[in-house]
């Protein structure tokens, strides 16, 4: 990273970041050219002993280009961002910067075929985006006709960086 005063090293930091941001944009290579898309998502940060497995998730139609790019390679790059804003001196254009909060990511994609892996999925992405669970109800419920026509796909992240330039 060229800017080393802008880096987020913290990976308690990096996913709050992440947990700011509403939309993920997913690259991939779909007929040997890149292929980037933007996307809902929800993420689940599970400890194991030593590490932290952070898994990103999104869902999508259960046919497409999404999906065809992720059966000939499921290898992955994703970003996101938050705080995106421009500010400075409105008549002198050098004096201008923008303030963001940012997180890129590598993994390799799975299309999920197991049930429960698809509603923990489908839950994460809920979840993230402010849905609460009613009070007395122990999971979210789907539609299963719906759930059928819906594609779930889980990024295990093998490396993720965090960037911000913050207001002072």
């Amino acid at each position: 990273m060229r800017r080393k005063d802008r880096e987020v090293k913290d990976y308690e930091q990096i996913i709050d970041i992440l947990s700011r941001c509403k939309v993920l944009h997913l690259a991939l290579i779909s007929e040997g050219k890149p292929y980037s898309v933007p996307l809902n998502f929800g993420y689940v940060v599970e400890d194991d002993a030593d590490t932290k497995k952070l898994s990103v998730y999104f869902h999508c139609a259960s046919e497409g280009k999404k999906l065809t790019a992720i059966k000939e390679n499921p290898d992955v790059c994703f970003s996101a961002e938050s705080l995106a804003e421009a500010d400075g001196d409105k008549e002198s254009a050098c004096t201008w910067t923008c303030y963001y909060e940012s997180v890129i990511g590598f993994g390799k994609a799975k299309i999920l075929t197991d049930s429960d892996e698809r509603a923990k999925g489908l839950d994460a992405i809920m979840l993230h985006h402010g849905f609460k669970i009613p009070a007395g109800v122990k999971k979210i419920a789907y539609n299963a006709m719906e759930l059928a026509r819906t594609a779930v796909v889980r990024i295990e992240v093998d490396e993720i960086t965090g960037k911000h330039h913050l207001r002072k």
